[in-house]
């Protein structure tokens, strides 16, 4: 008699152990470069959000600060009443305020709705102290850039001073202190010593303004500099 055969695998029987390990690690291996794949396209994603709304707050900074310059009176003063030292305009300033290469200083009636029905006397009435200036304070590299109204009229550093915020993650001073105000004289030469003093702020035709901004200093440098020059409608005045 022959031996009886033995039957043959039922294809339905399953995998063996060796077959579920070799399918576990191919689909983590997948799983993982998915997952890679997704965090880096997220950090893309936030770095150019990240990028792009510093660049959009560096021109808005730039076009409200040539809007600013362009209508301002006199970049030098005392203001009278003359401030108490205690409480200085805004953090930082020293009395006389005077511009600087971070700070900006003068009397201005820009977006003063007031300003429009006034002439003379009364129109100089409408002026009022506004700075654009750099908070430097803090071990940070970046510095925040912002705009100051002294609406109270008294030269002091109210609670009350109208005040926003132009531009974050501004860098200048941390590439050499590279200046964000430069300010041309009418003879041509750019004012060598700062801050201005009386004479200089008298014949300043224009001036330069140079924001330079990074929103991620921890990878490679990616800075974006915005520039422009501005010329005072009423250069010297008081």
């Amino acid at each position: 008699m022959h031996p009886p055969r033995r039957q043959g695998r039922n294809p339905q029987a399953g995998i063996t152990l060796v077959e579920l390990l070799i399918s576990m690690i191919i689909m983590s291996i997948v799983t993982t470069m998915l997952i890679g794949a997704w965090i880096s396209l997220q950090r893309a994603y936030a770095t150019t959000s990240a990028k792009n709304t510093a660049t959009a707050n560096a021109r808005f900074a730039l076009d409200r600060i040539s809007s600013e310059i362009r209508s301002a009176q006199g970049m030098t003063f005392t203001p009278s009443p003359s401030p108490s030292t205690s409480t200085p305009f805004y953090p930082g300033a020293t009395i006389p305020y005077r511009c600087d290469a971070n700070d900006c200083v003068f009397y201005s009636a820009y977006n003063n709705p007031l300003a429009a029905g006034s002439s003379g006397q009364f129109g100089r009435g409408q002026l009022l102290l506004t700075a654009i200036w750099l908070d430097t304070q803090g071990s940070q590299a970046q510095k925040t850039l912002w705009w100051e109204r002294n609406t109270s009229g008294n030269g002091l550093g109210d609670p009350g001073n109208k005040k926003i915020k132009l531009a974050s993650n501004v860098v200048n001073m941390s590439l050499s202190n590279k200046p964000i105000f430069t300010y041309m004289l009418r003879s041509g030469s750019v004012a060598s010593t700062l801050p201005l003093g009386a004479t200089d702020a008298a014949n300043v035709v224009s001036v330069q303004v140079d924001i330079i901004v990074d929103a991620n200093l921890s990878h490679t440098p990616t800075y974006i500099d915005l520039m422009t020059t501005v010329e005072p409608r009423n250069p010297g005045s008081q």
